[in-house]
């Protein structure tokens, strides 16, 4: 199993950036988790056609996490009345805001399925599984197991109980580091990187992959902060960067 990092920025991207999008591929299967903005044309230098997608997971419904689907649509829908894509690609989303979810159509372009609290889908030799999170706006970390790998992506969450129990023991956890501690308030609805140090080192996590930064910090910052909690591999994520799980 492995990741590439198609954007790492929120809630707006860097100069030269993208927002939050990843590739996660397990053999030939190829999942995109997340399409913000800049992370369609960084797509299609990994996937030339985007008939290989096996599904597409959006984790909420905020811009710097979906904008560039509302693009993909439009490619997707076009190629499927050109018969240059057969059938509808899968597209798991919070099923709220209902004018957001159904928004996502064009064309039959996607086969459009309701992500609810705890769901589970078996695909091929892939466990996908979901966990609400704790944000303004309904939101689902995921879980991607093969065999005894294990792959997390918090998306985007305050520090939470249910972030702990997706997270547990996971060989790499794609995790969220929108703010530094010291930016931090009471009504930041996102992880500090110290908060993903902890929850590394509260769920036995292999890996540490930071990501979705402020496009403002210092990322060794970020990365300091997430180091002096949690002793394991912590990384910064790169954009267009694949990391194996």
């Amino acid at each position: 199993m492995k990741i590439t990092i198609l954007g790492n920025c929120g809630p707006y991207p860097r100069a030269y950036g993208a927002c939050s999008g990843y590739l996660f591929e397990c053999g030939d299967i190829k999942i995109l988790i997340d399409c913000g903005n800049g992370t369609m044309s960084r797509l299609q230098q990994k996937v030339t056609n985007l008939g290989e997608l096996d599904m597409i997971i959006l984790s909420h419904f905020h811009s710097d996490h979906i904008s560039d689907v509302m693009v993909l649509r439009y490619a997707i829908g076009y190629k499927r009345m050109n018969n240059e894509i057969e059938n509808p690609i899968p597209l798991y989303a919070p099923s709220t805001p209902k004018e957001d979810f159904h928004k996502l159509q064009f064309k039959n372009a996607f086969a459009l399925k309701s992500i609810e609290e705890n769901l589970k889908v078996n695909y091929k030799n892939l466990t996908i599984s979901f966990k609400k999170m704790n944000h303004s706006i309904d939101c689902y970390g995921v879980m991607i197991k093969n065999n005894n790998e294990k792959f997390v992506y918090s998306a985007d969450t305050k520090y939470c109980n249910q972030i702990l129990e997706l997270s547990q023991d996971a060989d790499l956890l794609l995790c969220e580091s929108t703010v530094l501690e010291k930016d931090k308030t009471p009504t930041t609805s996102h992880l500090s990187a110290k908060d993903a140090g902890q929850i590394a080192k509260k769920s036995n996590v292999g890996k540490l992959l930071l990501t979705h930064f402020w496009p403002e910090y210092n990322l060794e910052e970020i990365h300091s902060e997430a180091s002096e909690v949690f002793d394991g591999n912590v990384q910064l994520s790169e954009e267009m960067k694949t990391y194996f799980i």
